[in-house]
């Protein structure tokens, strides 16, 4: 079996059916493990340069299975058909570039009952807002140890549009309780105590109050899994 990194298991956990299209697929290896291991029959993997294509039909020719795996070269899924497709995982780059994948014009089909994967590197906060202002809800979402601590997060297209608390928008589905979400909310704490010191030397008032106001919800929601009233 094709042995992957802690966060490309985890993004595996959240694939549910047979059929998955992996954006952005570098070497290829979630869908190849998912192919090998049977939780998938066919994959498409595309990513936007040659270089990690050709990585990709290495992969696959190693693991012999290119003959279920069809790799594309294109931005996001600009290029890719739905037909068929079950589950789309976008992972390994950051919340604005995942939201400009989705919200492109040829990722309109993603709202037609389709599991997504997704898994920023950066800016979680920017996606999550833009997700519950676009009508998709989070189902699912678990924290992972790897170079970093990431969230995975399990999203289904429901039509329902909502506006996210700033909490929400830093904190997403995961559980309070969990020891890596206590780690990973460490480090957004972090970030936003650095910001805050920054707005008060610039005497931005407004912007450090609301800084403030959202370390405060950040603490109390992990004590008590609520948000602050």
């Amino acid at each position: 079996m094709i042995p992957l990194s802690a966060r490309l298991l985890c993004i595996a956990s959240l694939v549910r059916g047979n059929f998955v299209c992996d954006i952005g697929t570098d070497h290829a290896l979630l869908p190849a493990y998912l192919i090998l291991s049977g939780r998938c029959d066919q994959a498409i993997a595309t990513d936007i340069k040659p270089g990690p294509l050709n990585s990709a039909k290495s992969t696959l020719a190693k693991y012999r299975i290119s003959h279920a795996v069809t790799l594309k070269q294109c931005n996001g899924l600009e290029a890719v058909s739905p037909k068929g497709i079950t589950d789309v995982v976008i992972a390994g780059m950051g919340g604005e570039s995942i939201r400009d994948i989705l919200s492109a014009s040829c990722a309109a089909w993603v709202r037609n009952d389709v599991n997504l994967v997704l898994q920023p590197m950066s800016k979680p906060e920017v996606l999550r807002q833009w997700l519950c202002e676009n009508g998709f809800a989070i189902r699912k979402e678990l924290p992972v140890r790897d170079a970093h601590i990431y969230s995975v997060m399990q999203v289904a297209y429901t039509g329902t549009i909502t506006e996210p608390s700033a909490l929400a928008c830093y904190v997403g589905k995961l559980r309070h309780s969990d020891i890596l979400t206590k780690t990973y909310v460490a480090g957004i704490q972090e970030r936003l105590h650095a910001r805050l010191q920054g707005l008060d030397q610039s005497n931005q008032f407004e912007e450090a109050a609301e800084t403030r106001a959202l370390i405060d919800a950040i603490n109390h929601w992990i004590v008590t899994g609520k948000e602050l009233s």
